[in-house]
């Protein structure tokens, strides 16, 4: 128990202390102390006193570094953010109102990098409150996405935007989804597909249609004048998952066996079927059953890296998004306890040699039952007082 401690201690003298470095005027050393958080909130080692009585203060620095700061600095400050997000459970909202103002003007008007955009949806996937706050954010890195075409450097963010818009479509009830927002959305994904973008774009695009399948709203995403079917999705993505097979793309595994779990999926779909997963995490089962929780998997083991199976384990947050409990086999010590007495009987023993060794209350068989039925009193006694 005083090791515990003792390590305990440690730990918040080390948070304490690179969080008075994120004060330092040396960027160099700024990047040293935000590399520190995520490697701790990446291996999930946060304590709960920094956690309750600074995490304001370090977002509001992290904040600066995005704002203030260049190059490191600002992917690893938002990194650090988009972390907190996910280990500051019961804060992720108060994290998310604080953050919106800073983010929401830097992808309205800046030159966000992809971590920025990682880090307003994770706030959003885990701090949004309602529908209306989640579908917000959309808007934001829709914006964004929009913008792909007008420019280089939105160009260059465009995969990375897609991917955090369908992240967040994936945690919607298609029911619920607004008809205003996200019309022609269909259309315009339809139109990367056949345009000669990169691997990475066509492969988000498909990502978003294939979702945008399973919503089952796709008058939600279509314009009235251009009503794409089911039938139309379909075959478009069926088409250009053949055409990127045709074409030499060996050198990119994971696009090709990402292409075909999305070829098994819209398979799924056709059918009616929805596509099931099975993950073993550290001999725990984990059981995917829709496209959407397939989507949110792969982001968030994407973003968490080496600590995913770590948070897997032991982030109640992230347990709660995937139905997953670890089942830990626990070895209950034995309270109650009966009395046993073994003799060695001859058989030319009489009828009242046994009464008196087993029938008597003087006998040792009632002597040692009597010694154990106080016994159980006096331990239930103590669970009583506990």
């Amino acid at each position: 128990m005083e090791g515990h401690t003792n390590s305990s201690k440690i730990l918040l003298g080390y948070f304490l202390a690179n969080l008075e470095i994120l004060f330092d005027k040396r960027a160099s050393e700024r990047v040293k102390a935000l590399s520190f958080n995520i490697q701790a909130f990446t291996t999930n080692q946060q304590h709960p006193k920094f956690m309750e009585n600074n995490l304001i203060t370090l977002l509001d620095r992290c904040l600066i570094s995005i704002t203030k700061g260049s190059g490191d600095e600002i992917s690893l400050a938002a990194n650090t953010i988009g972390l907190m997000a996910v280990t500051a459970a019961d804060r992720a909202h108060e994290l998310y109102v604080e953050s919106l103002p800073v983010l929401s003007k830097i992808l309205n008007h800046g030159s966000p990098c992809s971590k920025i955009i990682e880090c307003m949806i994770l706030l959003a996937f885990f701090g949004a409150k309602n529908c209306e706050e989640t579908e917000n954010s959309m808007q934001l890195i829709w914006e964004l996405i929009h913008k792909g075409n007008a420019n280089k450097h939105s160009l260059s963010i465009l995969p990375a935007a897609i991917s955090a818009w369908t992240f967040l479509l994936a945690s919607m009830d298609g029911r619920r989804l607004s008809y205003k927002y996200w019309q022609g959305a269909i259309s315009y994904f339809f139109h990367l597909l056949e345009e000669e973008m990169d691997e990475a774009i066509g492969h988000a695009a498909c990502e978003a249609l294939t979702l945008i399948l399973e919503t089952g709203s796709l008058e939600k995403f279509s314009h009235r004048s251009s009503n794409i079917t089911k039938d139309e999705i379909i075959e478009r993505l069926n088409n250009f998952i053949l055409k990127f097979r045709e074409q030499d793309h060996d050198q990119n595994q994971d696009y090709n066996e990402e292409l075909d779990f999305i070829s098994d999926v819209i398979n799924l779909f056709e059918d009616d079927d929805c596509p099931k997963s099975s993950i073993n995490i550290r001999g725990h089962l984990l059981t995917l059953s829709t496209y959407s929780q397939i989507i949110q998997f792969n982001y968030l083991k994407r973003f968490l890296g080496s600590g995913f199976e770590v948070h897997m384990m032991g982030n109640k947050l992230l347990q709660n998004v995937f139905d997953f409990t670890p089942k830990y086999h626990v070895h209950h010590e034995k309270l109650w306890e009966e009395p046993t007495v073994t003799y060695f009987v001859p058989e030319a023993r009489t009828k009242k040699t046994r009464q008196r060794l087993f029938m008597s209350p003087n006998s040792a068989y009632n002597k040692a039952r009597t010694q154990l039925l106080n016994k159980n009193r006096d331990l239930t006694k103590d669970g009583e007082h506990q």
